[in-house]
């Protein structure tokens, strides 16, 4: 079988491609592509359980930490023990965290245009629908 007739090398070749896009675009605001979709959980919800997040974003706790480390040091996070269990830890959007949801957004909705330009909607669905089922299979 040709290599380019499997569905995971397209795969890995569309998640280089836009995390690149990403990349380039956020590299400005001194954030990475894993750092946009922290922010993004942040800005929905505040004070977001460090064990959430690791789930939301299916990263192990290992690497959210480096992440997280970096981020506070660039000032857009700080993590807090939750007040009803000093075990847990809790992250929360710094000022400058919540100022850069403004400046991103826009970033995020140029990639989504772009990816969905002349897809129809059925089929977008379709496509997201296929991808959980295999992360779920392979989990």
């Amino acid at each position: 079988m040709n290599f380019q007739e499997h569905t995971c090398f397209w795969m890995d070749v569309a998640t280089r491609r836009i995390t690149r896009y990403y990349n380039r675009r956020l590299a400005e605001f001194g954030i990475t592509y894993n750092h946009y979709f922290i922010l993004t959980i942040l800005w929905e919800k505040e004070g977001v359980n460090v064990k959430d997040l690791c789930r939301h974003l299916f990263l192990d706790s290992s690497s959210l930490t480096g992440h997280l480390d970096r981020m506070e040091r660039a000032g857009l996070v700080v993590r807090n023990a939750d007040p009803k269990d000093r075990r847990a830890i809790r992250v929360y959007l710094t000022e400058k965290g919540k100022e850069l949801q403004e400046k991103l957004a826009p970033i995020g909705r140029e990639l989504k245009g772009l990816i969905q330009k002349g897809v129809p909607k059925e089929a977008l669905r379709a496509f997201q629908e296929g991808l959980v089922h295999i992360h779920r299979r392979i989990e």
